[in-house]
């Protein structure tokens, strides 16, 4: 099912008994382990031998005092999958035995906010850049860890496009006792007009569990039905809360890019690189196409979502009507490529662990790491804080500004 105005997915017709997404949830978590137990990297140079899996490459970033970078990398690749598979399973599993998991309404609400934070695949990409830089100093060889890795990528994605959200709600609404507060209003006779929004009849969807329920009017508070939640129009300050993250991404974005991200210390020296030197290496040494990935990724990627969002949400503010279909889709492309930003930070933590070789060469981090790793933060909050529904307001005569609806 797909929206009549702009065409985004609505909902897909789910496995409504979970057993797929059970069952990668569960391949998932042992694949996470594995993931993490074995090594991911194995070097060897000048008779020295180390090896990097997830965890030492984190305490390689906390032994340099990048703690905050160390927790990033902890967090998106290990906190949240398992996170996500423990609730999935923990939420699926007795809704398909006919009973509700005690908190199931806070489970799903954190449940619904995790999808974004899997980066499996950034992280391989990570893996392969690494590789090259070091295979002309070094012998490089995977680990167990990286297949494992491999196949937990496939696991995590199989696993939430395995179900829908829609029909684990709505299996709760058959199993919960009635629930007080509004009742979700019927289909009108003949339906609403096919390209005639919720808010201009009177309609407010929940924005934690999707529950569309009728709007008690201008100036009144309401909670969803189904979950408790308080009910808003549009996401509250939408606007004013990007803005702000917006300041902070430019502001954060020149030291990101000016302060060196890796400090190399070998024999022959120190020597500090910035993203762009990095760029400029792999370049000279032919690697034109990760040269390309690098740049596109770690430069072009945050500074275009930058961009992006700040025209987005001047034009929301105007009420501009100009092109809202466009506007939109460049939306949803902002919001998908964010997390490849995460790549150069990924980068970092395997070099910080694998080329510490004492007194022959060792890899630091630099302060542009967290600059950088909070620029790329910071941009896919502006993402998730910017309400696409504001761009398509202005078409309709009866619609608020969006900039507070509370």
């Amino acid at each position: 099912m797909r929206c009549a105005r702009c065409n985004s997915v609505l909902y897909r017709c789910p496995d409504t008994t979970f057993d797929h997404a059970i069952a990668w949830s569960l391949t998932g978590l042992i694949l996470l382990v594995l993931a993490n137990v074995f090594p991911v990297l194995h070097l060897s140079v000048s008779g020295h031998h180390t090896e990097t899996s997830l965890i030492s490459g984190a305490v390689a970033l906390f032994n340099n005092d990048q703690v905050g970078v160390a927790l990033l990398v902890v967090g998106v690749l290990i906190v949240a999958p398992t996170l996500l598979f423990l609730l999935q399973m923990a939420v699926l599993l007795p809704l398909r035995q006919g009973w509700i998991l005690p908190r199931f309404i806070s489970c799903m609400r954190l449940l619904g906010r995790l999808n974004h934070w899997l980066m499996f695949d950034v992280f391989l990409l990570a893996v392969i850049v690494a590789v090259v830089k070091l295979s002309s100093l070094a012998d490089v060889s995977p680990g167990p860890g990286l297949w494992a890795f491999l196949v937990l990528m496939v696991a995590s994605i199989l696993s939430i496009t395995s179900y829908d959200m829609h029909a684990v709600w709505n299996r709760y609404s058959e199993l919960a006792p009635p629930q007080g507060g509004l009742p979700v209003p019927a289909p009108a006779s003949g339906g609403m007009p096919r390209k005639s929004s919720a808010l201009s009849n009177g309609l407010a969807t929940c924005h934690d569990c999707g529950l569309l329920s009728r709007w008690p009017g201008a100036g009144s508070e309401a909670d969803c039905p189904r979950c408790g939640a308080p009910l808003h129009l549009r996401k509250v300050d939408s606007l004013g809360r990007t803005w702000a993250l917006l300041i902070a991404g430019y502001i954060l974005f020149i030291p990101a890019n000016v302060l060196p991200i890796t400090i190399t210390s070998s024999i022959v020296g120190v020597q500090a690189d910035t993203i762009m030197s990095g760029v400029a290496y792999f370049w000279h040494e032919g690697a034109y196409d990760l040269a390309i990935v690098i740049f596109v990724a770690s430069v072009f990627v945050p500074l275009l979502k930058l961009i992006a969002l700040t025209f987005l949400t001047w034009s929301a503010q105007r009420r501009m009507t100009w092109e809202p279909m466009q506007r939109t889709r460049l939306y949803r492309m902002v919001e998908f490529i964010g997390k490849w930003s995460m790549l150069d930070v990924f980068v970092v933590a395997l070099l910080a662990r694998l080329v510490q070789f004492s007194s022959l060469a060792s890899i630091q981090p630099g302060p542009g790491a967290i600059a950088f790793s909070v620029v790329v933060l910071i941009t896919m909050f502006a993402a998730m804080s910017f309400d696409p529904r504001l761009i398509w307001d202005p078409l309709e005569s009866n619609a608020h500004s969006g900039e507070k609806r509370d």
